[in-house]
């Protein structure tokens, strides 16, 4: 018990991030669950190359990720504050702060945001089956994020940093575009395209958030995740540093797949993973320094 409270309990409670003890617990628990729903999933001839399934996961992320914001902002104190101005619709503000759904615990964070999120997209991935009607996932998925997108827009107003991330990003992915395909001689697909993209926001997010923003506003902000932090201190490059492998490990994946003998759906599938584990996090710290918190 007392090594499950040091390594996964306290990180959280203490908000000190990951640790390598963790860090492999939740990796390897991550890549069984996911063989375990592909095994699943695969039996019933779903599709993972469909368009309902990349806009059904797509609009989750979203969901996942702006939630995880939203509870920085109530951990921050902003949603408080909000509730307690004299905003017209500080009494909506007044009810999730006063209700605690967004409050900082096991469900709100990692990793229990990511198995929240999980969950509500394999049951709207199931009712579309059972309904027969393929964009409903996807549907569901947009319609739980709205309302939380719409909560913390009011809070934005770091645009210059933002834009910065989004340019450092699509500078990254674009020249890894080009190098696949000139150098390469690839037509990349759009799943390639969002798996390169995906780590691409992730690594520029880092970097600014990290680099620049942190410093230049003082806030305390520091890398969570043991690898990364690692890469990101290890020389004067700093977290850019971390960005460069994010795009070369993304470029690398794409190029290998190609070599490999696999069906259409399952490459689908893993690109597709990918671009979220790039996606996810990538979002989250962009909207969260977009927000200041």
């Amino acid at each position: 018990m007392g090594v499950f409270e040091d390594y996964f309990i306290s990180p959280i409670v203490d908000k000190t991030g990951y640790n390598a003890i963790n860090t492999l617990a939740y990796a390897a628990l991550a890549i069984g669950a996911l063989y375990l729903i592909w095994r699943f999933m695969k039996g019933r001839k779903y599709d993972f190359s469909s368009p309902a399934f990349l806009h059904a996961a797509a609009a989750f992320v979203l969901f996942g990720s702006t939630c995880r914001v939203l509870t920085d902002l109530s951990d921050a104190g902003a949603v408080a504050g909000m509730a307690l101005s004299a905003s017209p619709i500080a009494p909506l503000y007044m009810a999730i702060h006063s209700s605690g759904i967004f409050r900082y615990g096991f469900l709100t964070v990692t990793p229990g945001i990511y198995l929240v999120t999980a969950a509500l997209f394999l049951l709207s991935l199931a009712i579309a089956r059972a309904m027969k009607q393929e964009m409903f996932a996807a549907c569901a998925g947009f319609l739980l994020w709205l309302p939380i997108f719409l909560l913390v827009m009011p809070f934005m107003s770091n645009w210059m940093f933002f834009a910065l991330a989004i340019a450092i990003a699509a500078l990254g992915a674009y020249a890894a575009f080009f190098a696949l395909e000139r150098l390469g001689k690839m037509k990349l697909s759009v799943y390639e395209k969002l798996a390169i993209g995906g780590q691409a926001l992730d690594g520029a997010a880092t970097f600014v958030v990290l680099d620049i923003f942190s410093k230049e506003t003082g806030k305390g902000y520091f890398e969570q995740h043991v690898l990364s932090s690692g890469i990101g201190n290890a020389t004067p490059l700093g977290f850019f540093l971390f960005f460069l492998i994010k795009i070369a490990l993304a470029g690398a994946i794409v190029y290998f797949l190609r070599k490999e003998k696999m069906e259409k759906s399952d490459i689908a599938l893993v690109l597709i993973v990918v671009a979220i584990m790039g996606f996810a996090p990538g979002i989250r710290d962009a909207l969260r320094m977009l927000c200041g918190t």
